[in-house]
């Protein structure tokens, strides 16, 4: 299985394969299912989640101490929906480790991606409403070159800038038509100027 761990107390050092890896209290470490490794621990306490994974990754990782407290509580959490086993623990600990996933990614997100990227991002949750939102003015408010963008945008969503402008379209439309407005009042507060497109994108989609 893999091993998601929060250092309450103590120090520890693990070896995986010709790399140590020394950590200290509030750190969090990934050690993925199948990798053989060898750990000396001092005065430990920590908090483990255990799991089991679609793909063996080949490295451990480790994420810097929680200063907020917000993920230590979150692994607190965690504990105690494993340890009081109410109705529906398994599902509700999934979750929970789902939330710190989330949680991570988020903080790595911040601390690694370029600040006009995240600027940018930013930039289309404002004005995807917008019909005349392009990549060439959301890279320019951000200042941030158009190739590298879409090279960083594919690489953390998975998706084009515009294919996930068109999913925020859509969401909305969505829920504005679940309101009880028409259709193609929908399509045009969501930023779509052809309620035909409107039509054809939504049959793609849905």
């Amino acid at each position: 299985y893999s091993a998601l761990t929060f250092r309450i107390r103590g120090t520890a050092s693990i070896t995986a394969g010709q790399k140590q890896h020394i950590l200290q209290q509030g750190e969090i470490l990934y050690m993925p299912q199948g990798l053989a490794y060898t750990a000396e621990y001092a005065d430990t306490e920590m908090l483990a989640i255990h799991f089991v994974t679609a793909e063996n990754d080949l490295q451990p990782e480790i994420y810097d101490a929680d200063r907020s407290g917000q993920l230590y509580e979150a692994f607190c959490q965690a504990h105690r929906l494993w340890s009081e086993k109410t109705p529906g623990y398994g599902v509700d600990s999934l979750a929970q480790l789902y939330h710190i996933f989330g949680l991570l990614c988020h903080r790595e997100a911040k601390r690694n991606l370029p600040a006009n990227f995240l600027s940018a991002v930013e930039y289309i949750h404002r004005n995807f409403k917008d019909p005349d939102l392009s990549a060439a003015a959301i890279c320019q408010n951000a200042g941030i070159g158009q190739t590298n963008f879409r090279q960083l945008f594919q690489r953390h969503y998975g998706k084009t800038p515009v294919e996930y402008i068109t999913d925020l379209r859509l969401e909305w439309a969505r829920n504005r038509i679940a309101s009880g407005i028409s259709v193609e009042q929908a399509a045009a507060e969501s930023g779509f100027n052809d309620p035909k497109y409107f039509e054809r994108t939504v049959k793609k989609h849905y």
